[in-house]
Formats: structure tokens, C-alpha cells, sequence
């Protein structure tokens, strides 16, 4: 099994359920909302958290979950494909090229955490806003999530300078300070959208049961930050990542578990050409 199927399968209990969280908030608050009339492009639809949440609330919308990792969407299909949902097509596409997707087909066009894009040294966001404005229809709604504040890759590093002191921690999961920016989201969203655009900012949170499993859920992600670490150093980190979870600002414990709070940031762009505005009746 690669790198990349263990994270796609790994998915869920090394998120804690942030990116669930956040797809929720994402979902409560549209407008226009989603109906069983609407056709949504579910962005970086990962493991298909986003479609699932939709179904749960539209059984007949009409949704195409996109991804461009061939692990994420192997579970997407395989989502899809338990649930029986006809509706529900499945592409492998990279947020920046909808190039096999025609002009103004969806209704919303759902991107939930799929900026920044790696590697690319303006995060990717004029090509991907570009793509979603022309891919929807007058009077639709593009929405994209951002990372304001992970919290947690900080106890990773401090792990590493525990275990290797004379190494630089590595950070595979680091992003640039502008791109935490939530005037950097909304510059972005202007350029393409005008001034039919909001952001604001939103807390999510990975969760466990427990101190100790909230470690353990988060050491699947370790190769992102001790890929060089031998067993025995691997193992020192594991123990030392719970006490660094645990001392982080934003850890809370309730009787029902433990918590690592964070932040994001929600954009929304709307589609306003075409769309007659009814006056305001006096």
C-alpha cells in the first residue's frame, strides 16, 4: 500500500472529524441552499465527505465529486458505490482544469479545503476560481474553505526537536503565511467574483475519545513530519506527541473526550450575471 492510499484510507480518523465539522458549517449556511433540484460539484471531494452530508439532507440532488488524488477518489467511488446513488458521478480532476466539465452545469460548486494548491506558487486560485465561476450557472454559489490555523502541526514540530534536537523539524503539511490569510481568500474571490463575494472565519476541531487516541489518530500522520525517524525514534514520538497535544492553547477534555480546536476561513463567490434582481417592494 503507497503513501497516499494509507492517508486516503486514514482519512477520517486522522482528521478527527475537522473536515466533517467544517463541511457542516459549509452546508448549514447556503444560499441559495441546496435542493433536490440542484446540481453540485463536490471540489476536492476527497473520500467524499461533502457528497455523503449532502445526500443525508437531498437524496435527489445531482452531485459530481471530483479529486485529483486517485486514492481520495477510490474511496469516493467506493462511498458511492455501497450507497447505490445513481446520481453521484465520480472524475478525477484537478481544481485549477474543469476543462471536461461544460459552461454554467452546476448550481454550487463546493470546495472544502481544496486551497492552497501545493506547489503552486500563487496557491493555484485565479485558474480554480476562474474554472468554478465559468462552471456555474448564473445565479449559483461557489464556496471554499481555507486553513486560518491548524494548530497541531505545531506539536508535531516541537516533537521533533525533542527527539532530533540538532535536525530542522520538516513540515510536509506547511503553508505559506499569506495563504492563512483571510484577506488573501477574499482578494482572490474579488478578482473573479466581484463584490458579490463574503468571508469569515469559522472554528472546526479534531476530536478522539481520548487524549491517547487522539495521539494515535494523528500519528498516521507521521510521515509528514518524521519520515526520516528510525523505529525507536518513531516510538519516542509517539509518546511525546500526546503530552504535546495535550499542552497545545486550543486542547479542552470533556467527559465525552478530548479536542484540538482550529480555525478556517469560508469564501463565497456568487454568480450574479444573468440574474435579474426583483426591486424591493414599499
Amino acid at each position: 500500500m503507497t503513501t497516499a492510499s494509507i492517508y486516503a484510507s486514514g482519512y477520517a480518523r486522522m482528521s478527527g472529524n475537522c473536515t466533517l465539522t467544517l463541511a457542516s458549517i459549509i452546508l448549514s449556511s447556503l444560499s441559495p441552499p441546496i435542493t433536490d433540484a440542484s446540481h453540485i460539484l463536490d471540489n476536492a471531494s476527497g473520500p467524499g465527505i461533502v457528497t455523503s452530508l449532502i445526500k443525508g439532507s437531498c437524496l435527489s440532488a445531482r452531485i459530481t465529486a471530483a479529486d485529483l488524488d486517485a486514492s481520495m477518489l477510490s474511496q469516493a467511488r467506493s462511498l458511492v458505490s455501497r450507497n447505490g446513488w445513481t446520481d453521484v458521478t465520480t472524475a478525477q480532476l484537478d481544481v485549477r482544469d474543469l476543462s471536461s466539465l461544460p459552461d454554467g452545469s452546476f448550481s454550487h460548486v463546493i470546495t472544502n479545503l481544496g486551497l492552497p494548491v501545493p506547489r503552486d506558487p500563487d496557491g493555484g486560485a485565479q485558474k480554480a476560481l476562474a474554472e468554478w465561476y465559468r462552471v456555474l450557472h448564473p445565479g449559483g454559489v461557489a464556496v471554499v474553505s481555507t486553513w486560518a490555523d491548524r494548530v497541531w502541526p505545531a506539536a508535531f514540530e516541537r516533537v521533533a526537536r525533542k527527539v532530533k534536537p540538532c535536525q530542522e523539524p520538516v513540515n510536509r503539511t506547511k503553508l505559506e503565511s499569506k495563504f492563512l490569510s483571510g484577506a488573501w481568500l477574499l482578494g482572490e474571490l474579488e478578482r473573479v467574483f466581484g463584490r458579490s463575494v463574503e468571508v469569515r472565519c469559522v472554528e472546526t476541531w479534531t476530536e478522539a475519545g481520548s487524549l491517547a487516541e487522539l495521539a494515535g489518530n494523528m500519528m498516521l500522520a507521521k510521515n509528514m513530519f518524521f519520515a526520516s525517524f528510525g523505529n525507536e525514534e518513531m516510538e519516542r514520538a509517539s509518546g511525546e506527541l500526546e503530552r504535546e497535544l495535550g499542552a497545545l492553547k486550543s486542547f479542552w477534555e470533556w467527559d465525552g473526550g478530548v479536542r484540538v480546536g482550529m480555525k478556517a476561513w469560508v469564501g463565497k463567490g456568487w454568480k450574479l450575471d444573468g440574474v435579474v434582481e426583483e426591486p424591493c417592494s414599499m
